[in-house]
């Protein structure tokens, strides 16, 4: 072995030791590396809620499986009177947003009446304004539904598909998630 041969072997096993890296011994096992897993993509909605400007210290839950967009404002007596069965119902059924995350879509005339809107219920789901610019970012969501009154609702899972939109959408939500849980399930068969 050349000279500058072995001052380079030596060399190396040296900056090994110094690393904290050496060679496995006999006795010692061998640790295996295990490649990091790749993130999951993220979904539509995840992707629409990106940066938004809520008009609510609460933000969306961005692992839930649904999204309903409750298009409502203080002021309409429809919705003053189907807010409570909303709120009730996310608190109880929906479990505080896991499955399903309401997100208040507010039509009320200045940005600060979306959080005394939901505070006024107890809501404790998020809120924008309808103005805001984000709104438009959210997948599933049409402001030409806005020309049909309010309260209007949207139902769409985590890609943005809209299963059920109208007056009464609210009404059905267990039966349209249910249905479209069970044909998600039977695609994967």
């Amino acid at each position: 072995m050349t000279m500058t041969k072995r001052i380079f072997t030596v060399l190396s096993a040296a900056a090994l030791l110094l690393t904290g890296v050496g060679v496995a011994q006999d006795s010692a096992p061998a640790t295996r590396l295990t490649p990091a897993k790749k993130a999951p993509e993220m979904t539509e909605m995840q992707k629409a809620f990106e940066g938004v400007n809520w008009a609510t210290e609460k933000k969306p839950n961005l692992r839930a499986k649904y999204y309903i967009y409750l298009i409502s404002a203080s002021w309409c007596g429809p919705c003053r009177r189907l807010m409570p069965r909303i709120v009730e119902a996310y608190k109880t059924d929906m479990k505080e947003g896991k499955l399903v995350e309401v997100i208040l879509t507010a039509c009320e005339q200045k940005m600060d009446g979306v959080p005394a809107y939901l505070a006024k219920y107890d809501a404790g789901f998020p809120g924008i304004h309808i103005s805001a610019p984000d709104v438009a970012k959210f997948v599933g969501f049409d402001r030409n539904d806005m020309q049909k009154g309010i309260p209007f609702v949207v139902i769409c899972d985590n890609n943005g598909k809209v299963l059920d939109k109208g007056h009464g959408a609210f009404g059905t939500w267990k039966e349209t998630i249910k249905k479209d849980l069970e044909a998600k399930k039977a695609a994967k068969k």
